[in-house]
Order: C-alpha cells, then sequence, then structure tokens
C-alpha cells in the first residue's frame, strides 16, 4: 500500500514538468516582483506648530513609530530647527532613543520663518550670511541634543525657489512635492548667489564648484492627502522609477494611517527594501539605484 502511494505521488510529481512545464513557469513568471526602494520621510513641525495645534503636537509622531515597528522599517525625520530648538530637544528626548540605531535624523528649513527681520530680507545683501549663520546653529543645537550630524536637507516653503544657496556639507537635498528646485534649474543657476559653476556628474548627481556633490532626489506624494491619491502616486512613480521618496508632516492624523495601507499596497506589488533618504542616496551615487531627474 506503501509503495503504491509513492508510486502514485512520483507520477504526479512527473507529470507536473513533463505536461505542465509551462504553466509552472508562467506562474513563476507572473509571481515575479520588481525590486524597488523606498524611503518615508517627514518634515517634523508636530512640536513646533502653532499653539492652536497644541491638543496634538507630537501624537502622530509616536503613531508613525508605530506604523515603522510594525513593518519593521526604518525613518528618516527631517527636524525642523526652530529660534527656541523646540522640536531638536523633543526629538533627541523623546524618539532618538528608541530609534537611534534604525532611523536618520536630518535636517528642515524655513528660511523664511527663522532669519527674515524684515520684510525685504530676501532682496537683502545679508541673506547669505544669514543662512549660513542659521545652519551653523542648527547643526550646533543637533549636536548639542546628542542628535547624529545630519546628511540629508529639504527646503521648506518654497526656499528652493530663492536665488540664495547655502547648505554646507549636506550630501541628499530632497524637492518638495510640487516645487522645481530654483539651485539646479539650468535657466536660473547663473543668478544664484553663492554657486560659482555645477556639473551634473551622473544619475543627477550635481558637483558644486569643482569640489562638493549634492544628489538631489524627488518626492513623489505626501501621505497627508487621500489614500486613493497616495497609493495611486506611489504606483505612478514606482513603475517608472527604481526608488520613491514618501513624504509626510508628522503633524496630519491621517498620515500613520495612509503610511500603513501605503507599505501594505506597494508590498504586494513589488519586492521592496525600505531605506533611510541617506541609505538611498548613497546607493545612487554608486549607480546601485537608478535617479530619474
Amino acid at each position: 500500500m506503501i509503495k503504491s502511494i509513492l508510486e502514485i505521488s512520483l507520477f504526479i510529481f512527473i507529470s507536473t514538468y513533463v505536461f505542465g512545464g509551462d504553466n509552472v513557469e508562467n506562474k513563476a513568471v507572473s509571481s515575479y516582483k520588481p525590486v524597488k526602494y523606498v524611503a518615508f520621510s517627514a518634515d517634523t513641525e508636530a512640536y513646533f506648530t502653532p499653539v492652536n495645534f497644541e491638543q496634538f503636537q507630537g501624537e502622530y509622531t509616536s503613531e508613525i513609530i508605530k506604523v515603522c515597528e510594525l513593518h519593521d522599517i526604518p525613518f528618516t525625520w527631517l527636524i525642523i530647527v526652530d529660534k527656541h530648538h523646540v522640536e531638536t530637544r523633543a526629538m533627541a528626548e523623546k524618539h532618538y532613543p528608541l530609534r537611534k540605531h534604525i532611523d536618520e535624523f536630518s535636517l528642515h528649513a524655513h528660511f523664511k520663518w527663522f532669519i527674515m527681520s524684515h520684510s525685504d530680507d530676501f532682496e537683502s545683501f545679508k541673506m547669505p550670511e544669514n543662512r549660513i549663520q542659521w545652519l551653523t546653529d542648527a547643526k550646533n543645537a543637533i549636536k548639542h541634543a546628542g542628535l547624529p550630524k545630519p546628511r540629508t536637507f529639504r527646503y521648506g516653503g518654497g526656499d528652493s525657489q530663492a536665488n540664495f544657496y547655502h547648505i554646507e556639507d549636506i550630501k541628499f537635498l530632497i524637492d518638495k512635492l510640487g516645487i522645481r528646485n530654483f539651485l539646479f534649474s539650468e535657466e536660473n543657476l547663473q543668478n544664484v548667489i553663492g554657486i560659482g559653476s555645477v556639473t551634473h556628474l551622473h544619475n543627477n548627481v550635481w558637483e558644486i564648484d569643482g569640489k562638493r556633490k549634492v544628489t538631489l532626489l524627488s518626492t513623489c506624494v505626501y501621505l497627508d492627502v487621500d489614500e486613493e491619491v497616495v497609493i495611486r502616486k506611489i504606483y505612478e512613480r514606482l513603475d517608472s522609477a527604481d526608488y520613491a521618496v514618501i513624504g509626510c508632516h508628522d503633524y496630519r492624523k491621517n498620515v500613520p494611517v495612509n503610511m500603513h495601507k501605503a507599505i501594505e499596497a506597494i508590498n504586494e506589488k513589488y519586492s521592496v527594501r525600505y531605506v533611510t533618504i541617506d541609505q538611498l542616496g548613497k546607493l545612487i551615487r554608486k549607480g546601485k539605484v537608478k535617479n530619474p531627474i
């Protein structure tokens, strides 16, 4: 009896490969998922938001972390460094101890908020000097709080369209959704104060004044919008590129839920490797990930 069962099993096994080989191959092909790299980031302003937002300051930051833990993924926190360093201290004290070996902690700048002393400051000769001082103070605040040196940077409030440039030793510059970066636009570069020359090396990696390299990345969608829009924009991006940067504001109630649903949708369609912005930038510079402009 045992021998008969073994013979039948062997016959079925052989038949599957001899007569149903095409089906097996088609199934293997249909189950293939392209490898994609995905980085989630937040413009961290939850603790700095205006007083009328006080009832939920920081609440959704913790919820975002819970989603990260659930799916075992890293996250990039782009910290807005305000005049009183509220956001920096909150990140350092409340979230960094838990995520310091997993996440990236970098910078998000709203120069208009913090360095304008009067309405015409953007036409002032002091603007480059003010930006240099602000960034120096911001990095000192981050260092003083015990956070690591920032490597990633995002301009806020359309600041990337101003004709003043200074990001010092930051390696990876992230474009805000829907805003074309003024500094890396060929028709505008000659008018940018603080840049002598820019060379596009490869893979959207730029060399400034023959010495410093900046990798320009783009955000495909913010998690703040409706879930359907989030999923559609992510699919559109990943169907045409090897990576997607997905942003958010960490004080929006729908962000954690949309992030969870986005991860589930991405995982179902693609073979995904979740990375920080810094990790993604390094892969792009090495040419391991394509970086379409």
